[in-house]
């Protein structure tokens, strides 16, 4: 009999110790479970309207504007962000909130071509939502070249009154040159 004590006394431990942990296990999980909330918002933020203030080139840098919301019963915007494509540019930066719009400063374009800029938007359950696309071409700088035919005559004609002014004066100093050199003699 003391052989079946010494089953039931490591049994009857481990079971009250199983009871005990599971006791505070369902205490845990019921109080924490009060605090759980699943969110059901599965509609995109809105993008009411973005738009850049500059003059896109290939040396001066934009900013970016944009009104993105999230809808009634959402729990938040988790970024905006400005996207640009075109020839050897990807740029894909987070816009910064200023207490109405969220902005961004965009450095030049590289290049010249043709760029695709958007506004994205994720709320905090990862919803997402595009803006419009705004498409930009930026044009070579084209080189002045000269035209002969309008140039040459002026070129000339000036180069002709130039030369006969440079002349006058000259035999005007010369004229006086020579009158200095006159008098000096006659009185030395």
């Amino acid at each position: 009999m003391i052989t079946m004590v010494r089953l039931r006394t490591p049994t009857g431990i481990v079971v009250a110790l199983l009871a005990i942990l599971l006791t505070g296990t369902l205490f845990i999980s019921f109080a924490s479970a009060g605090n759980f909330h699943i969110s059901q918002d599965t509609t995109n933020p809105n993008i009411w309207d973005w738009d850049y203030t500059g003059r896109p080139n290939e040396s001066e840098a934009v900013s970016v504007w944009a009104n993105v919301t999230d809808n009634i019963g959402g729990v938040g915007i988790l970024n905006v962000t400005i996207n640009i494509s075109g020839p050897n540019v990807t740029v894909n930066d987070l816009m910064t909130f200023n207490g109405s719009f969220y902005e961004a400063s965009v450095d030049a374009f590289p290049n010249p071509g043709e760029f695709r800029m958007y506004v994205s938007a994720m709320d905090l359950n990862n919803n997402t939502r595009d803006g419009r696309i705004v498409t930009i071409i930026i044009d070579a700088e084209a080189e002045s070249t000269v035209d002969p035919t309008l140039t040459l005559p002026i070129v000339v004609s000036t180069s002709c009154v130039l030369l006969v002014i440079v002349l006058m004066a000259a035999m005007f100093y010369d004229k006086k040159q020579v009158e200095s050199d006159k008098m000096q003699a006659e009185l030395g």
